[in-house]
């Protein structure tokens, strides 16, 4: 008996011991490579007041203030309006017995798997080569206009807001609702004051991370937007290696870590465990 005992301790352990290497190793690889970023310009620093220069004149440079500015308005805008169109279509998905359900739900997370580049190539071909989209285009301005940064954006960043907010409605459970309108409340008013109400840190949490995926973006905003009406932060952080300009570059990244670090602690504080990407 204590035999068998001790066999199942030792393979529970190694297990455990197992599972948590993968855990370890993964999370020194990416430990690694924010190391990377906060060392690398310093490697040939060595005085304080010189590690104080190379942070001060970057973030003396108006450039790094206005894709700073640019990010975070366009992001925003961007958010606002994946939460916008993203909650009907989550809670559709969540609650409605729809007709090809799997073909639908494949169509609405498609832009999570295509690649961002070729996001930006589809638009650009659509605002440029379709009769619809040129029409669009000449009307309202898409192409290398601070609207296509938003468009851009919006392309990539609300299918992730759609996952999450589909996931905070499954989280809900529906017989309240049931109940609600049993006792006489509308489809509406059980929404708006049951359903939205539970599932609100989900939701908050699905804009935070639709927003810290919009700041991110990059290659749909180079490709729709340009390189100068859409210098945002991982624009101008690709024009500055270009042009060899580390000091620079590794400052934007920095930015880039600490806001992406901050939106995900959000992220995970509001939606908790029950959240999918």
């Amino acid at each position: 008996m204590a035999t068998s005992k001790t066999v199942r301790s030792l393979g529970l352990f190694w297990f455990r011991t197992m599972m948590l290497s993968g855990l370890f190793i993964y999370c020194g690889f990416v430990l690694t490579l924010l190391w990377i970023d906060a060392i690398l310009p310093f490697r040939s620093v060595e005085e304080t007041p010189a590690i104080i220069t190379l942070w001060r004149n970057p973030l003396a440079r108006a450039e790094l203030w206005y894709a700073f500015r640019l990010s975070v308005i366009t992001a925003t805008i961007t958010a606002g309006l994946a939460t916008l169109l993203g909650i009907p279509t989550a809670y559709s998905l969540s609650r409605f017995n729809l007709p090809f359900a799997y073909v639908i739900n494949t169509i609405v997370d498609l832009l999570i798997v295509v690649p961002p580049l070729i996001v930006g190539l589809t638009l650009v071909a659509f605002f440029g080569q379709t009769s619809v989209g040129r029409w669009l285009n000449e009307t309202i301005g898409f192409l290398y206009t601070p609207l296509g940064i938003i468009v851009a954006q919006f392309s990539v960043a609300s299918a992730l807001a759609v996952s999450v907010f589909k996931a905070s409605f499954d989280q809900v459970n529906p017989r309240f609702e049931q109940v609600a309108r049993s006792l006489g409340a509308s489809p509406t008013y059980a929404f708006f004051r049951i359903t939205l109400p539970l599932a609100k840190n989900g939701l908050l949490a699905g804009f935070v991370l639709s927003w810290a995926r919009a700041v991110g973006e990059f290659a749909p905003v180079l490709v729709v937007a340009g390189t100068h009406v859409g210098k945002v932060l991982p624009v101008l952080a690709f024009l500055n290696m270009s042009a060899g300009n580390i000091e620079l570059t590794f400052v934007v990244t920095t930015f880039m870590v600490i806001v992406s670090a901050a939106s995900l602690l959000t992220f995970k504080r509001l939606g908790g465990r029950v959240y999918v990407w």
